[in-house]
């Protein structure tokens, strides 16, 4: 008899969490490969495979990769020189053999391979007795997982930014052993099958949920409007986070009222549109946050956002936006040295997490793709709810002129989200190709325009002979 799948994909959680993948391409096949007999049986064997979907997301290849891009992106700096490879980040001279990149490439094919493997099997019936609107609630599961891990590897090694480049990604919709040969889709194409995906889950997902770490159908809403804007689609993007936002609180999402309790509260959190769910010392989240600090760049940005004046204390926190002296301050840092991640190195208690969506960045898409479409004053209240929270006065956002709003977005963006999914490095690469920001404005080693999309692995050229490479 064939060995379950369920010991496999147990096998190979355990194992990324404990070591990389990078080897010979014949060494990753365990992780990827399926054997399918006996394995979804029931109710109760289909719901503890779908866990194994979810835990995917705290694997050790993925979930270490979140300070290799806030470096890259010049908000936080490296500490210590503790990142394995971490220098070619600091230097956005990243190589197609560096350890971090192939293991979030191939870390994150393992979460969409985890979720073909379940989709097959429940579209087939295994799950015998399952009532027909769980089976398509777990399918919608997995493909609002397979449609984020797609986005995921298409902002990191595609060029996402231009739905006319060839230069999407490999898009996997069935079971892969990890030996099968594939070429890049477009662009467009990669956004299209990600779009389907959401779709199916906006459909046929959970409406609520008690726990804020299982996808329902606004955590699928949210990632749609998050992706369209990522497309320069700002019409369909702010319409569909407005109507995220007028909905939030039906299904039990909002805004936390402090900062601070948003970290503390963890995958408790009522902001949480997903995040990762750990218990113990066993099932805890890998985060290497710790070996980070502040870079000069947020530090003054922080500084100048708070009466525009470089009057900032860091001893106090007085003159600085309190997202980033919450983020740094030894008060509220915790074991690892920061606000955001303040769990013990055991990684016990419900703030043991990694926030991958949450209702605020949702506010700030909104915000955005307002701005863009010149609704400013849906703009300046969606922009004001957050920065309130910061802090700021009620009246903040009106003292913004319109030709302000998009730039002062982006700023607020940065500090409300650095450190956390590398969407401090995705904003700036849009910002950029908007024109709205310059190369270097940032950080003085971004010099050319080939340094905005990460080398694919060569661990993956080495494996799949059809899979282009990015231009130099």
């Amino acid at each position: 008899m064939k060995t379950t799948y369920i010991g496999i994909l147990l096998a190979g959680i355990l194992g990324l969490s404990s070591c990389s993948m990078v080897g010979d391409i014949d060494d990753i096949k365990p992780y990827y490969k399926m054997e399918s007999d006996n394995v979804v049986y029931n109710s109760e064997s289909a719901e503890s495979v779908l866990r194994g979907v979810y835990k995917s997301w705290r694997t050790f290849n993925v979930s270490t990769f979140r300070p290799y891009m806030s470096i890259l992106s010049g908000t936080t700096a490296s500490k210590g020189g503790g990142l394995t490879g971490g220098q070619e980040f600091v230097t956005n001279s990243i190589q197609a053999d560096n350890i971090a990149l192939s293991n979030i490439y191939q870390g994150t094919y393992l979460t969409i391979n985890t979720a073909n493997n379940l989709i097959k099997l429940m579209e087939r019936g295994d799950a015998k007795g399952m009532p027909e609107q769980r089976v398509k609630e777990i399918i919608a599961e997995c493909k609002f997982h397979r449609s984020l891990a797609h986005f995921q590897i298409l902002r990191h090694f595609g060029y996402f930014f231009d739905l006319n480049s060839p230069y999407g990604i490999v898009l996997r919709n069935t079971p892969f052993e990890g030996t099968e040969t594939a070429t890049r889709a477009s662009v467009q194409d990669s956004y299209t099958f990600i779009l389907e995906d959401l779709d199916y889950a906006i459909a046929n997902a959970a409406t609520n949920s008690t726990h804020h770490y299982y996808i329902t159908q606004t955590s699928a809403k949210a990632l749609k409007a998050k992706v369209l804007l990522h497309m320069g689609k700002m019409a369909e993007a702010e319409q569909l986070a407005k109507e995220v936002i007028e909905e939030a609180n039906n299904y039990g999402y909002k805004l936390e009222n402090t900062f601070k309790s948003l970290f503390e509260n963890g995958y408790e959190s009522t902001e949480a549109l997903f995040s990762t769910y750990t218990h113990g010392s066993l099932e805890v989240v890998s985060d290497l946050v710790s070996r980070t600090t502040y870079s000069e760049y947020t530090k003054r940005l922080a500084d100048n956002l708070v009466n525009g004046e470089t009057d900032g204390d860091l001893t106090t926190g007085q003159g600085y936006d309190f997202r980033f002296y919450f983020m740094f301050n030894p008060n509220s840092a915790g074991p690892l040295g920061n606000g955001k991640y303040p769990y013990a190195s055991n990684g016990a208690g419900k703030h043991n997490t990694q926030m991958i969506l949450r209702l605020g960045e949702i506010y700030l898409v909104h915000a955005e793709a307002a701005a863009h479409n010149k609704n400013y004053v849906a703009a300046r209240e969606s922009l004001q709810s957050i920065a309130s929270r910061a802090g700021y006065a009620n009246d903040y956002a009106s003292t913004l002129s319109d030709n302000q709003l998009l730039s002062f977005i982006f700023k607020h963006k940065t500090l409300e989200l650095f450190s956390e999914n590398g969407e401090d490095w995705f904003d700036f690469v849009r910002y950029y190709k908007a024109g709205n920001i310059g190369l270097g404005d940032i950080k003085s080693t971004i010099k050319s325009e080939s340094q905005l999309v990460l080398p694919i692995p060569q661990v993956a050229l080495a494996g799949n002979k059809e899979l282009a490479p990015n231009p130099l």
